[in-house]
This record gives C-alpha cells, structure tokens and sequence, in this order.
C-alpha cells in the first residue's frame, strides 16, 4: 500500500452494528488493516444521523436490518454462511430492499446459490449444502472468521477508492480455516 493509502484508511470512519461475536471478528480484522476509528453499535440502538461514520457494517445474522433506507454511505452486509461467508455492498442513497427481507441471511444465501447455479459458476457447492443448515438457525466461528475477513477487505478498498462490487453482485469465499 501507498503512504496515501495507508493515511485514508487510518482517516476512515467506521460504524459496526451487530452480534458481539462478529463485531469482536471484525473490529480485530479492521484494526490489523489500518482502521483507527471504529464505532460499535447494537443493531437494535442504530440512528445513522446521530454518529458521523464513513461506511457502515452490518451484522444481521437471522435478524432484520436496523438500518433505514436511503442512507449516503456505502453499507456492507457479511454473512455467515456456515461453512463460507458472503457480503453484499450496498452503494451510498440506493434504495435499500434487502431491509425488507424477513430473514436477510437466507434470502442472501438462496440469491448467491442461484446466482451460481444459473451462471454455472464452480466452487459454490458448498453454499448449496449449507441452505439447510443457514435455515435452522446455524451458525460457525469459523464463518464469522471469515465473513470478518472478506468485509475488511471491501472496507480497505472502499476507503482508498478502489473498484468494488455492490449489489446485485456480491462476495462468496469458503471458510478460510
């Protein structure tokens, strides 16, 4: 990384909202990047106007999102998929129908399998054998590991301005333990 680089990241504000058990992942993973200023936030507390952040990152697990629409910063959405993990990128002011879904983490993990399956895209089996078990509720560490993972690297990207995808594509990786 540039000098540059390395100074816009340290400069990046970031807000967490989510399970203590990813926000412990992802804070660990943000700071071994070079972020400086990261917030917490319980997902259930969230009021975007009233803390002044960068980029938001949101951990919904099972749950919906606490976020409203329409907001103008880009927000991050990491899954844990079991035995993988997901994100999707939503760009800053889109109109944001993932709040709407019932249960996020399923909706994202049938999307991302049939995005797959119809593209014939290889090395997604795995994302398939987990539905069953992304429907009853479970959960890795090893997943959570890794959805903190992939999210620090959209981060470190969004925040010295290098090309990103945002929904409708997304990021899928295997549990990297």
């Amino acid at each position: 990384m540039t000098n540059e680089e390395i100074r816009l990241i340290s400069d990046y504000r970031i807000a967490i909202a989510g399970s203590t058990d990813f926000t412990n992942n992802i804070k660990t993973e943000l700071y071994k990047s070079g972020f400086k200023s990261i917030t917490i936030i319980s997902s259930t507390d969230w009021y975007p106007d009233t803390v002044s952040v960068d980029m938001i990152i949101e951990y919904v697990g099972d749950c919906i999102s606490g976020l409203k629409d329409n907001i103008s910063i880009p927000i991050i959405y990491p899954f844990d998929f079991v035995y993988g993990a997901g994100a999707i990128v939503i760009k800053p002011d889109d109109k944001n129908e993932l709040h709407h879904k019932s249960d996020m983490r399923f909706w994202v993990a049938e999307y991302m399998a049939g995005y797959c399956a119809f593209w014939n895209i290889e090395g997604c089996e795995w994302l398939y054998s987990a539905l069953s078990a992304i429907r009853e509720g479970k959960t890795s560490e090893a997943a959570l590991k890794t959805a903190a993972h992939v999210c620090a690297r959209i981060a470190v990207n969004i925040a010295v301005n290098r090309k990103v995808k945002y929904f409708p594509k997304f990021y899928l990786c295997r549990n990297l333990d």
